[in-house]
């Protein structure tokens, strides 16, 4: 019995030892500012991904527009499923400070969606995901965001209807403006026209231009010569004409600059 027991606290022991230790996982991502060093920032758990794509962490540290932006490391991001307005728009400014004031600065959690990577400038197209919850789905809410329609939309089916549901007021951009000072008062609806100046009446027709008065002939035997004579239109000259002069009629035949 003492054999059996010995035996027994033997391979008690050996299984101690060697005993696996359940694995506990967990996803950190960078955090700005004086963060602890492996503290992760808030992410929240959505079901942006629900393709099943892989999903990574990252620091936004530049935002482009409203559904674009930059992360650590220089990579460009571009929001799966959603398309606000430019940026030199009304709309597009509006979107592009939702989008500051959100994620700038912040921890984001990037979900690729199966069979989908780069558009064609070489952004990478993700689902976003952030500390307040799915970052297209409160974009789509407002009315500088819509959902993405142009073309090909990258988006699952799931997604594509989520956010439809949820875009109730489509997009509503407004002109461009120049204008970067983000305290500035918004241009309400569409610019005046510039006034078109008025057209002239009809009935005024236009005053003919006058006409070439033609200059008096010189007195008679004011003329130099036939040459001055032509050049005022009196030639020929003929004999009792004002302006004849026998100077002028070289053969006597009475008519003078021939």
């Amino acid at each position: 019995m003492r054999i059996v027991a010995l035996v027994v606290g033997a391979v008690v022991a050996v299984l101690l030892l060697a005993g696996c230790v359940p694995e506990t996982s967990s996803r950190s991502f960078p955090t700005s500012g004086g963060g602890a060093a492996g503290v992760a920032s808030p992410v929240a758990d959505t079901a942006a991904g629900a393709g099943g794509g892989d999903t990574t962490g990252a620091m936004v540290t530049r935002v482009i527009d409203g559904d674009t932006f930059v992360v650590d490391g220089g990579t460009e991001v571009r929001v799966l499923g959603i398309d606000s307005c430019e940026a030199p728009t009304v709309g597009g400014r509006k979107a592009t400070r939702a989008a500051e004031d959100a994620i700038l600065g912040q921890s984001v959690r990037l979900t690729t969606e199966p069979g989908v990577d780069l558009d064609r400038y070489g952004r990478q197209l993700r689902y976003v995901s952030y500390s307040g919850g799915d970052f297209a789905e409160m974009m789509v809410r407002a009315d500088h965001t819509a959902i993405y329609s142009k073309g090909r939309n990258d988006a699952s089916p799931a997604v594509q209807a989520r956010l439809r549901g949820l875009d109730g007021n489509g997009r509503t951009c407004g002109g461009a403006t120049t204008s970067t000072t983000r305290t500035a008062a918004p241009v309400v609806g569409n610019p005046s026209p510039k006034p078109q100046p008025k057209p002239k009446p009809q009935s005024q027709a236009p005053k003919p231009a006058p006409r070439p008065v033609a200059a008096a002939p010189k007195p008679a035997g004011s003329y130099k010569n036939c040459s001055e004579a032509r050049a005022a239109g009196v030639t020929p000259l003929h004999r009792g004409q004002a302006g004849y002069a026998p100077k002028l009629d070289r053969d006597g035949d009475g008519v003078a600059c021939e």
